[in-house]
């Protein structure tokens, strides 16, 4: 109680103003002028809030004393209303409606750019796992969390796309260098390379990614072998670290690699490109057999999760795919699959 009186007399003594007909400066909240004798007559006036700066002002004001910015509208009273009460981890019936009519323009954009994903070989595990994860609380009219996972995919799926546009771009101007090197024009390659950029900030991906595809036929034509060498190249570098992960010996690869690392150091693409497909040749012929036992534990360990309840539908595709990359005798690309099936298992 005493705490509240302080404070009524702290407000008092706070509030100042001029005396309408002598113009003496008045303190604190007193009803009468200690020099002319004029009585006060104080009106509440409901208190606003700017939309501005959030200053609290009356609400009769045309323009706030604090930003000085004029009001549009009134803005909302102080203590607004309540809205109306929903249980616990439920919206509001506009929400709802909300949320259904966010999720299939999600879908729509997102579609697109999973397709153009897997056309320039851009990894999306992460983002199939989110759309899964969408269909299903769709499924379950769990719209908040279908919508949520949807808007994550979009967000991760551009950034995806992004960066290995990024990538294609320092690769063409690697090119340029390259070309220069040797004495040819890369004009052309820089053309496309800029290009790519300029479509990029646009956000123009299907062309940009074009483009920098585009650049790469050019730099074929002008820097002669060193495309097709780097391919090769990037090729055993990447099914090198995919093996590792199952434990395969890979020391005779890796020297394959060091040699044709070595060969581009010297602006050998001939020997580079030589060296870095027997380096491939030589693992692809283990891989059959490290593969196939794989997927041998990877079945029986579907087969646990799902006894355990678990949702196991991304492992059953997954697993599919690695079983289709078997049999076309695509085993690099059956080692990625299985590496996606162990993270899909540890999440689950």
């Amino acid at each position: 109680m005493a705490a509240e009186e302080k404070d009524e007399d702290q407000q008092n003594e706070e509030f100042e103003f001029d005396c309408p007909e002598c113009g003496t400066h008045i303190s604190g909240g007193q009803m009468r002028c200690p020099k002319c004798g004029t009585e006060f007559v104080f009106e509440e006036v409901e208190g606003i809030e700017c939309q501005y700066c959030g200053n609290v002002i009356p609400g009769d004001s045309e323009v706030c004393p604090k930003c000085e910015r004029p009001l549009k509208e009134k803005a909302s009273s102080v203590e607004p209303s309540p809205g109306p009460r929903t249980e616990a981890g439920q919206h509001p019936a506009s929400d709802e409606e909300e949320l259904k009519r966010q999720f299939p323009v999600y879908v729509s954009e997102v579609k697109p750019l999973m397709e153009l994903a897997k056309e320039h070989a851009i990894d999306i595990t992460e983002c199939r796992v989110l759309i899964d994860k969408a269909v299903k609380a769709g499924k379950n009219k769990e719209l908040a969390i279908a919508v949520a996972s949807v808007k994550e995919c979009h967000s991760l799926i551009r950034r995806k796309i992004e960066d290995r546009i990024a990538a294609d771009i320092e690769y063409l101007e690697k090119l340029v260098q390259i070309a220069k090197g040797m004495g040819t024009d890369p004009s052309d390659i820089d053309a496309s390379s800029r290009k790519a950029r300029e479509l990029l900030a646009k956000r123009d991906y299907e062309g940009a990614l074009r483009e920098a595809k585009n650049g790469r036929k050019i730099s074929e034509k002008v820097t002669g072998k060193y495309v097709e060498a780097r391919e090769l190249y990037d090729q055993l570098e990447a099914t090198i670290l995919n093996s590792e992960r199952f434990y395969v010996d890979t020391r005779e690869a890796r020297r394959m690699l060091k040699e044709a690392q070595d060969a581009e150091e010297h602006g050998d693409w001939a020997m580079m490109g030589i060296l870095a497909r027997k380096g491939k040749e030589e693992l692809i012929r283990v891989l059959p057999d490290v593969t196939n036992a794989e997927i041998k534990r990877a079945k029986a360990q579907l087969l646990e999760a799902k006894a355990e309840g678990k949702d196991v539908s991304i492992l059953v595709k997954v697993l599919k795919e690695a079983g289709l990359a078997v049999k076309k005798e695509r085993y690099d690309k059956a080692l990625e699959h299985l590496i996606e099936f162990k993270s899909e298992l540890k999440r689950i």
